[in-house]
């Protein structure tokens, strides 16, 4: 079986690349790897910053939500000394249930989340351009 192999491959002549061509598609290769990470560091750079102004922004929208809504006024009573909460306890739930800002705390999280995953991948080695090395 060998000894046809043989025969077979022994037929096709072998061709040589030239001498240093594994040399530059190395090179080249690590051009374009420098390349995709200052363009990755660019793009979660810039959303590191837009995510950040907005969840600065979720942050104020959030808390004038709450204080429109009496959210703390309810919130207030669950420290209070007396045994209102104990007594009423369904009612400060519902309560509370119904004034929370729905929709800005959903902007806030969504926001921030945003901010935390862009800020990590920002900081990741293969993201990274001032982590390169030369």
């Amino acid at each position: 079986m060998e000894d046809k192999y043989k025969k077979l491959f022994g037929y096709i002549n072998l061709i040589t690349p030239p001498k240093g061509l594994h040399e530059l598609i190395l090179v080249r290769i690590n051009i374009e790897e420098k390349c995709l990470v200052k363009i990755r560091t660019w793009i979660f750079g810039s959303s590191t910053a837009v995510s950040f102004g907005l969840s600065l922004w979720a942050v104020v929208y959030f808390i004038k939500s709450v204080n429109e809504t009496g959210f703390w006024q309810y919130f207030s009573l669950i420290f209070s000394e007396n045994g209102a909460m104990l007594a009423y306890w369904r009612e400060l739930t519902l309560s509370l249930a119904e004034s929370l800002p729905i929709v800005s705390l959903i902007i806030f999280l969504t926001t921030t989340g945003f901010f935390v995953w862009s800020f990590a991948n920002m900081l990741r080695k293969d993201t990274n351009v001032f982590m390169l090395t030369t």
